[in-house]
């Protein structure tokens, strides 16, 4: 099998030659660029001293093709043209402001948000909130042209994800993560004029961008971060009441454009929301967080792994990449082979990216262990 039948196989619930590996198919499924270079000098390959950074926030790279290659990646991300930056409003003590005028400032290896434009705004000032423009023509300039020459010229399957924030994610961005959570509960018409704004934005978005590679792609990532360590962010009855409907049209619409399939982005323990998630489409779940409560692979796999891919879960990064030895990472990975692989539906990726501070031992101990346990 090639790369993109392959993961056509496993996606389907069946099982390919080997489970697909990915590394950098989308912005949190990859590697931050300090362990990129690292582990690149520790390869001896060759020197990249300025890698494109494609999320300045998580300081995440797009590995080149050479290490792609010695890890079996299945996967390649469509990439916006780095010519296109969304217009950006530099400060002097190392923050900035982005196009919707959220105010990030460097923390250690992040930028955190600091500030959130409409806070303290009221409805008819919401209402009134001017948007980014999906369709500036920038956003998609040179797309088409480059995925249908990945599709034509290579076996990989293709992946478009990470363009737009989801609708709750970004209403906590622009109103601040306390305020909106009261907004649902005790300002319900103005959480839903701006889940409304939120939405029709991330259709303008994947609209843009579907016309574009709707036809070559296999993959369609979307983010939507609804669950903390301990459980969902909100309650499942909110939820259903305020969000799902909402996911559900985005992925109606986004299956006009193209017959990818449905990849979901959501971080923490989201456990009690995966039977609302699969009724709105969604048919991948990254990054499985096997630290948060009620993921536990096993339970996962049992209750949702006929309806469900895992596309992540294959090493824990909280605490055990950075802190086991490497024979417990080995151990830790062949496990998620074990509970996973069985049946299809899994594609082997670390939960979450690979953080700065890891040495490139411990990469090739995941990778290295990846490659001998993949095969069917």
């Amino acid at each position: 099998m090639n790369s993109r039948q392959r993961v056509l196989t496993a996606l389907s619930h069946k099982e390919p030659d080997q489970v697909p590996v990915d590394l950098g198919g989308t912005e949190n499924s990859t590697i931050v660029r300090i362990a990129y270079l690292n582990l690149r000098d520790h390869l001896g390959l060759p020197e990249e001293s300025q890698p494109v950074v494609v999320n300045r926030m998580m300081d995440v790279v797009f590995p080149q093709e050479d290490l792609l290659q010695r890890f079996g990646v299945d996967f390649r991300p469509i990439q916006p043209q780095p010519a296109w930056q969304p217009e950006l409003r530099e400060l002097p003590d190392d923050s900035f402001y982005d196009e919707f005028g959220i105010r990030w400032k460097k923390a250690a290896y992040y930028y955190d948000m600091v500030e959130h434009p409409l806070q303290h705004f009221s409805l008819a000032e919401i209402i009134a909130f001017r948007y980014p423009d999906p369709y500036a023509p920038g956003r998609v300039a040179g797309l088409r042209e480059q995925a249908k020459r990945l599709y034509e010229h290579n076996d990989y399957a293709i992946v478009l994800a990470d363009i737009v924030w989801g609708p709750f994610e970004l209403g906590c961005a622009l109103r601040g993560y306390e305020q909106f959570c009261m907004d649902l509960l005790q300002d319900v018409r103005l959480a839903e004029t701006l889940l409304d704004k939120n939405l029709e934005l991330a259709l303008g978005f994947w609209e843009a961008y579907l016309t574009e590679v709707g036809e070559y792609i296999q993959i369609v990532g979307l983010g939507d971060d609804l669950a903390m360590q301990t459980g969902p962010i909100i309650s499942p009855n909110t939820y259903r009441r305020l969000i799902k409907p909402r996911h559900t049209q985005l992925i109606d619409m986004i299956h006009t454009k193209t017959d990818a399939q449905i990849f979901m982005h959501c971080c923490g323990s989201v456990y009690d929301l995966l039977p609302d998630l699969i009724e709105t489409g969604v048919e991948i779940l990254n990054p499985v967080q096997v630290s948060a409560a009620k993921m536990d692979l096993a339970r996962l796999k049992r209750d949702f792994g006929d309806q469900l891919s895992f596309w992540g879960g294959g090493v824990d990064t909280q605490q055990v990449l950075p802190y086991a030895s490497l024979p417990e990472i080995r151990d830790h990975v062949c496990r998620a082979f074990d509970i996973l692989a069985p049946g299809g539906g899994f594609v082997f990726a670390p939960v979450h990216n690979i953080q700065a501070d890891i040495a490139p031992e411990r990469i090739l101990a995941v990778y290295e262990t990846a490659q001998e346990r993949r095969k069917y």
